[in-house]
């Protein structure tokens, strides 16, 4: 009986219409007096860190360094989900607030290690329908000041414009496809 091995194909877009997105962004959190997170569920003293749950506001720049341009901000939660070891749960959208990306999001989730990956699940605006991966590494941190992670942002999306609108017997019919 002849074996049947599973056959691998290579494709780009599965639709005309989608786009390809490869772009390397900073994120910058910082401590101290200007932090962009707080922790709004705390444990107690002498307790494991498991279940602390904190909010954040983390600025997306342009370049890795602690004065560059703001272009979003990723807004979110986070929770001490790994008893073991050291590992906060994420889920956020990334909301430009520059750029031809301009009021568009990419909602992310994934574990906040020093190194790793996050899932992108979704988009609104210019990215709608976003899905993809963002590999991360932290490049520098500073005690008392923060970090700086570049986030390497893969993604296939499809913009509104290449949404078609038909009306056809009364019935709106709603995709890239034309009308007939």
């Amino acid at each position: 009986m002849a074996t049947h091995l599973p056959q691998t194909y290579l494709t780009q877009c599965c639709l005309p219409c989608e786009k390809e997105l490869n772009l390397v962004l900073y994120l910058h959190l910082v401590v101290g007096p200007n932090a962009n997170q707080k922790t709004i569920i705390p444990t107690k003293p002498g307790e494991s860190l498991f279940g602390i749950t904190a909010v954040n506001n983390w600025a997306i720049v342009d370049a890795p360094d602690f004065k560059a341009k703001v272009v979003g901000h990723a807004q979110g939660i986070h929770v001490m989900a790994d008893q073991p070891s050291v590992g906060y749960y994420n889920s956020f959208n990334l909301a430009f607030v520059e750029g031809s990306f301009k009021g568009a999001t990419l909602h992310m989730m994934g574990i906040f290690n020093p190194v790793g990956e996050w899932a992108i699940t979704g988009g609104t605006g210019e990215l709608t329908m976003a899905r993809g991966t963002i590999k991360y590494k932290i490049l520098q941190e500073s005690a008392g000041i923060g970090s700086i992670r570049e986030l390497n942002i893969h993604a296939f999306y499809t913009p509104p414009s290449a949404l078609v609108v038909t009306l056809v017997e009364n019935r709106a019919l709603v995709g890239p496809w034309p009308a007939h």
